[in-house]
């Protein structure tokens, strides 16, 4: 059974597999619970009572014993109802916000920064500046990731470079590829910190995105890179990479 979903609407994966438990048993003590679901001992109770606070799951004492069981789940409805309402409320108060906070955005704009590098020491120029900015833990996003793999050695040993010294530094990679390059990807020895997915949509330049900037790279038939630093243009095209992602297959 695919419940995917109940994370989506707040649960998280713990919870999911102690109400999973609860369905499969109908009722029961905690330690049954324990084994079914193969979670820590230590977490059961913690679990079943935020299960219990989101109404999805209740006790009662017999001999002394207390059971627990899951509650009709029809609430899980009920559950995602409170949510979406919370959610509108939460939006009004945002919208009452947003005068005062275009007013301190307003004051501060700037103007777009754009600036072209040529050649495969441009384009490492413009990398470079990239590392020296990005701190461990912190996200590199990258859609298309070279649709072509018959890349000539030099690309290769360009981005070989650059992913050795990322992955060293501790930045986190999340990638799209394209469906066609799934099977040339995977022969590949990934990197440390690096999340690749696949969307069947390829791009005939990469979309790099860290920070508030964007830079948007070719390697054929010669290097070139637009670096762009603009808070809005770069925050478009994060929300274009989460919605390829969250629609892209592993």
């Amino acid at each position: 059974m695919n419940l995917e979903v109940l994370e989506e609407i707040g649960l998280t994966k713990s919870e999911i597999k102690v109400y999973q438990a609860l369905l499969q048993l109908g009722h029961a003590t905690a330690g049954p619970i324990i084994s079914k679901a193969k979670i820590a001992s230590s977490k059961i109770y913690e679990l079943l009572d935020k299960l219990m606070d989101k109404g999805l799951a209740t006790s009662y004492i017999e001999a002394n014993t207390k059971y627990f069981k899951a509650v009709n789940p029809e609430r899980l409805l009920d559950y995602l109802k409170s949510k979406e309402e919370e959610l509108k409320k939460k939006e009004e108060e945002l919208q009452g916000l947003m005068p005062q906070l275009n007013q301190l955005f307003s004051e501060h704009i700037e103007e777009t920064e754009v600036e072209v590098f040529k050649g495969y020491k441009g384009a490492a120029t413009a990398f470079k500046e990239m590392m020296n900015e990005l701190k461990k833990g912190e996200e590199f996003l990258v859609i298309g990731g070279g649709d072509s793999p018959s890349a000539n050695q030099r690309t290769k040993m360009f981005f070989e470079n650059l992913h050795q010294k990322r992955s060293k530094k501790g930045i986190i990679l999340r990638i799209i590829f394209s469906e066609a390059r799934r099977k040339s990807s995977k022969e590949m020895a990934f990197f440390p910190h690096t999340k690749p997915k696949y969307s069947p949509y390829g791009t005939p330049s990469t979309i790099n995105i860290y920070n508030d900037t964007t830079i948007l790279l070719t390697m054929s038939p010669f290097p070139a890179a637009i670096r762009i630093k603009d808070k809005n243009i770069t925050k478009s095209y994060r929300i274009y990479f989460e919605k390829m992602w969250n629609e892209a297959r592993r």
